[in-house]
Order: structure tokens, then sequence, then C-alpha cells
């Protein structure tokens, strides 16, 4: 097989063939594995991500990622077929605040068969997909690891719902909620102006980190179409937000705000900011490019085919992140929030002050 794939080296007088040796092969589901191999001298990790096509071809498999472990050894995690495949039902929601952890969302699964858990307090997250892939699964996930914190103004929501269809139902929940073009850019300048508020309490207290309470609530402003609002929306809508967009993404996490920013068609222009987003979940694509438009620079080599993903109702949540420490892609599946338990969501969230601050689209 490695010598198909062009991944063995050849003795330049013996003409001796030398191939790379499996030290061991973990074996996570009845889909998924990973092989641990230790590299030939001469031989790169990178050698192995551009032959991971080959790979994948060689054994049998859908998808093979390349993963670097230590200095000669790398990780081939093999998927041989589908890990998900039935929808993921979420948790019951935390009953009170305390039982509410920012600092370890549960999203969803991973192809290891672990739970997926990502930080929302401090972070920012950027959700890509093309219609009808679940990205909006990640955002409802999140908003019910708040629910509690919302009920009790330990958290604030900044709604920007241009399409205004799916999020339509977090209004009555919302510090603040825009759909027009004209209430957005107040939305987003507001929150910025909140940041900035926030900025002056925190020195006025000689503090240098946030910490959350009422009087200092987390702010999480909530983008559903990012595209609409700072790509290719109208002009004079896309230059209000970009006035203030780029600041709040630099400077918000260590204020108490945190963005979640969804998108179907990921550019350039429409994300300039990227690597400012801490969490990238890049869901099916309908173009190669989007992947490492999302997740970075090779991603899709490295085993990210997010445009690979079939379009078909029972995928929906299904894409990939990236591993931190390692920088690989990981195979993810998102919960899947029904009318049932968002409507829960909105009822355990729901307002507990006398009096909203204003709510931009009226």
């Amino acid at each position: 097989m490695t010598e198909a794939c062009g991944l063995v080296t050849v003795h330049r007088v013996t003409g001796v063939i030398n191939t790379p040796r499996i030290l061991r092969i973990r074996s996570h589901s009845p889909s998924t594995e990973t092989v641990y191999v230790r590299l030939l001298l001469g031989q790169t990790p990178k050698l192995w991500e551009e032959a991971a096509e080959a790979l994948a071809v060689a054994l049998k498999a859908e998808r093979v990622g390349i993963e670097k472990v230590r200095p000669q050894v790398i990780a081939l995690i093999v998927q041989r077929s589908e890990p998900f495949g039935q929808v993921i039902v979420p948790p019951d929601l935390p009953g009170d605040a305390d039982a509410a952890s920012l600092a370890r969302v549960y999203l969803g699964e991973t192809e290891y068969g672990n739970d997926w858990h990502a930080p929302l307090i401090g972070q920012h997250w950027l959700i890509s997909g093309a219609t009808g892939s679940g990205k909006n699964s990640v955002t409802w996930m999140a908003l019910r690891a708040c629910a509690p914190l919302i009920r009790d103004g330990l958290v604030r929501l900044h709604v920007v719902n241009p399409k205004g269809t799916e999020l339509n139902a977090l209004r009555s929940v919302s510090y603040r909620y825009a759909e027009s073009d004209a209430d957005i850019v107040d939305v987003v300048s507001g929150f910025w102006s909140v940041m900035q508020d926030r900025k002056k309490v925190l020195a006025e207290q000689g503090r240098r980190t946030f910490e959350m309470s009422r009087a200092t609530p987390l702010d999480l402003l909530i983008i559903d179409e990012l595209g609409a609002v700072t790509g290719y929306g109208d002009r004079s809508l896309t230059k209000g937000v970009q006035a203030v967009f780029p600041l709040i993404l630099s400077q918000a996490r260590a204020l108490g705000g945190s963005v979640i920013g969804a998108l179907q068609e990921p550019t350039k222009d429409v994300i300039p900011q990227r690597d400012l987003f801490s969490l990238r979940v890049c869901l099916r694509a309908t173009s190669a490019g989007h992947v490492d438009m999302v997740l970075g620079e090779d991603m899709r080599r490295r085993g990210a085919l997010a445009d690979e993903i079939p379009n078909e109702a029972a995928s929906a949540g299904i894409g990939f992140v990236v591993k931190q420490r390692s920088r690989t892609p990981m195979r993810v599946r998102a919960a899947y929030c029904d009318d049932a338990d968002i409507a829960e969501l909105v009822r355990v969230a729901g307002w507990p002050h006398t009096e909203l601050s204003t709510t931009a689209a009226g």
C-alpha cells in the first residue's frame, strides 16, 4: 500500500525498499480508527498529507486525515464509513444558573465517540455551511447552555437576524434584536458601545479581567447571516457594520463580549477577520475552497472534506472543526434542536426584568 502511494524509500546503493512501520492501531468505533506510523528518514507529515486521497483509496476508506503526533510519528485518522448515523438529541437544559457552564458548552459528538465541547465565554465562534447544512444547530446549543443565565440577567443577547426566519424566536428574550438594515447597524454599533462602557468600568475598578455578574453580564452578539451584514449586503449596511465589527472581534473577548457569526458563502470580503474567531466550524460546503477559507490554510488537504458531505437531510449538523493543540481537522456533529427544544429554551430564558433595554426592531 505505501509503495503504491509513493511513501517508501529506496536505498541508493543496495536498492532495498524501506517501508514505514505501523506502531499501533486504535479503534474508536466500527467507522473510525487511528493508525500510528513511524516516518522514514527524509519523510515529512506534509508528504503524507499530499498522499491522503491515495491512502483513502488504498484503505477502502471514506477519508484519511493526517495528524503529527511527535517527531517522526504521525497518526492516520481513517474514516471507513459515516460515524454519525443518527440525529443527536440535546441534553436537558440546566435548571439554574449555577448548573450552567459557559467554559465547556456541549455541542454534540466527535468522530471518536466523545462529547464535543467548546468554551463560549471569552471566545468568538464562526459557523459556516451551505443551505440546509444545519449550521444554526451550533447556535441553538450555545443558547440552551445560556438559558438560565439569560433568565437571571447574567447573559444578554444582541441578535442580528437579517433573514427574519429561524432566530425570530429569540425576539422576546433578546436585550436587543434587529432585522432591518438600519436596526442591524444600531445593534452592532450598540454592542460596541457596551464594550467601550465596560472598558471604562473595568478601568475604574482596577480590574484587568472580566467576571460575569448581573452588573457586568456576558454580552453575546449573534449574527445569523454574516455575509449579508459584512460583505454582500447593502453598501450603507456593510459600511456601518465594518466600522466597528473588527474592533468588536479584536477587543470584546476581554471585556465580556462574545460573537457567534453564521454564514453560507465564506469569502475574504465576507470574513476578512477570520482568524479572530477562536472556534471555526465548517459544515457541508458547496466548494472545496470554502473549507480552507473557514478553517485555515491546508485544512482540506489534511482531511476536512466538508465539500464531500452529502447534500441530504440526514447529514445536517455534520462538519469539521480544528483541534487546538494539533491543528488537525476533526469530524463532528452538532445536536439537533427541534421546535419543542427551542420553545423550551425561550420559556426558561424568559426575560426576568420589568424593563427591557431598547429592542431595535421594535
